[in-house]
């Protein structure tokens, strides 16, 4: 079976597809002919997954996987969370979103985070949802010049995700585990 996968992220579509065919997928992701402008703006990551997933279906009658991934932060009662993209307003950037996350935690021991991604697949009869986490801390100023959004202050194991290469990244990245486990739902249907 071919699943739409509902992002205009040509990078996203190679790194699942990728993350597919290594896990013997038993089906292929596609892009969209046509991407939708879905409106984010639901209360968790899973409800805008279900949101994109529901609205791409509609559109091209077809099986779709859609995602939507988050930071969360223990100090801050799990913010920016869903607002992870726009977390420091209407014209947020990723510098300004990392200062005003720091601003917040300047104060605070507690440095806990993870990252996560819900996938949502939905095939006109059933949603099926799969959740990856990636745990870390949030330090207390940026290093490295890889990546993007939180990957500078964002710690695993000694090393923030923008001193990683895109590889090493990829190997421990959320959205690799909820695609790891959304073939394995997948391949049983």
């Amino acid at each position: 079976m071919q699943i739409i996968l509902a992002s205009q992220n040509k990078n996203k579509l190679k790194e699942l597809s990728t993350i597919f065919q290594i896990n013997s997928s038993k089906h292929s992701l596609v892009s969209p002919s046509r991407v939708l402008n879905v409106i984010e703006d639901k209360e968790t990551i899973k409800e805008n997954a279900e949101k994109k997933a529901l609205e791409y279906f509609e559109f091209y009658d077809s099986p779709v996987i859609a995602d939507d991934s988050g930071l969360f932060v223990d100090a801050l009662n799990g913010a920016p969370g869903v607002h992870s993209a726009r977390f420091s307003g209407e014209n947020a950037n990723d510098e300004k979103n990392n200062d005003k996350l720091l601003d917040l935690l300047q104060n605070n021991s507690n440095r806990s985070a993870t990252f996560k991604t819900v996938l949502c697949f939905y095939d006109g009869k059933e949603f099926m949802y799969t959740l990856g986490e990636l745990n870390g801390e949030i330090l207390s100023s940026p290093r490295g010049e890889n990546g993007f959004g939180y990957d500078p202050i964002f710690e695993v194991n000694g090393r923030t995700l923008a001193e990683m290469t895109l590889e090493e990244k990829s190997e421990i990245s959320h959205r690799k585990n909820a695609t790891i486990k959304m073939v394995e739902l997948l391949n049983e249907i």
